[in-house]
């Protein structure tokens, strides 16, 4: 071949190569889909605007956005990042609304300072903090870490793993399973699920529900320093109870027998209690550990019948 039949052929190659992914930076608006693994991992970050986010039963990656971003990656791992809008104090960031479908199998770490992060149909590993906007997320993740400071936290899942912490704002977790934490310093926690085997709620100012099955060997552990604690069980629940409130009365519905310090049974029956002391009792057998504290709020244990 001669040199002249080469370039040409180098020219040609290059007008049929595939779209570069590293340092691909798409301008306002663009849509743009990539072939990617079933788990492929992917990272979002903008400074503001909104993140969502939903599962499909293909191998793509299909992103819209409406502001200027940057894609970097492989099959294997996609990166998706605004412009943070420069370091000077005048300088306004950019305000990014992303919408990313992607294999329901994907691993995803999603941030944002100044916007809400949403999550559908998505079955892999969730990672997903907003400091100012809230999270919401609606599937079954096999395991999820969802963090804001000042911004509700809402999840809807199907026997997941969930850890959600917020300063400033309302904890609801529904259909969570296995390992369970829920802390917030200003608001309600609710969480509903089943077969729990460890659950840490907290929370300094708001109330507190629990409505769950427990795995044999549970551990229970849910404080408000400002707020009542209510636990709802269902019928043949076996746990040790402690419970205290410093100024609350304290109500089980549960067929049980206290319990003193050497373990030794002192009556049975349904248990209604002032505060100001602690109360330990025995439900069945004691399998499951249960720890409930109330500074300032009543404690209420019931029973559901199921």
């Amino acid at each position: 071949m001669n040199p002249r039949s080469a370039a040409a052929a180098v020219f040609l190659a290059a007008l049929c190569a595939p779209e570069p992914w590293s340092g691909a930076v798409r301008a306002d608006p663009f849509e743009q889909t990539l072939v990617v693994e079933p788990d492929v991992q992917v990272e979002v970050e903008i400074v503001s605007g909104k993140i969502g986010l939903r599962g499909i039963d293909a191998n793509e990656l299909r992103v819209r956005a409406n502001g200027e971003l940057r894609v970097d990656g492989s099959p294997h791992r996609v990166s998706l990042r605004a412009p943070s809008g420069g370091w000077r104090p005048w300088a306004r960031p950019t305000e990014v609304e992303v919408e990313i479908e992607l294999p329901r199998q994907s691993r995803i770490s999603a941030r944002a300072i100044n916007g809400e992060i949403e999550a559908e149909a998505v079955t892999g590993e969730l990672d997903l903090h907003s400091a100012n906007g809230k999270i919401q997320v609606e599937g079954a993740p096999r395991e999820a870490y969802l963090e804001t400071m000042n911004a509700p936290i809402k999840f809807q899942g199907e026997r997941s793993s969930v850890v959600a912490k917020t300063l400033n704002g309302a904890i609801e977790l529904e259909g969570v399973s296995g390992e369970v934490e829920a802390h917030t310093v200003s608001g309600p926690i609710r969480v509903e699920g089943e077969a729990i085997e460890r659950a840490e709620l907290r929370t300094m100012a708001g109330p507190i529900e629990l409505e769950t099955s427990l795995a044999k060997g549970a551990r229970v552990s849910a404080r408000s320093f400002s707020g009542p604690v209510k636990l709802i069980l269902p019928g043949g629940t076996s746990a040790r109870f402690e419970v205290q409130s410093f100024s609350g009365a304290i109500e089980s519905e549960f067929t049980s027998r206290l319990a003193g310090d050497d373990g030794a049974g002192h009556g049975f029956g349904p248990h209604h209690g002032s505060g100001g002391r602690p109360l330990s009792f025995v439900v069945g057998d004691g399998d499951a550990r249960i720890s409930i504290e109330s500074f300032s709020g009543g404690v209420k244990i019931e029973e559901s019948g199921d």
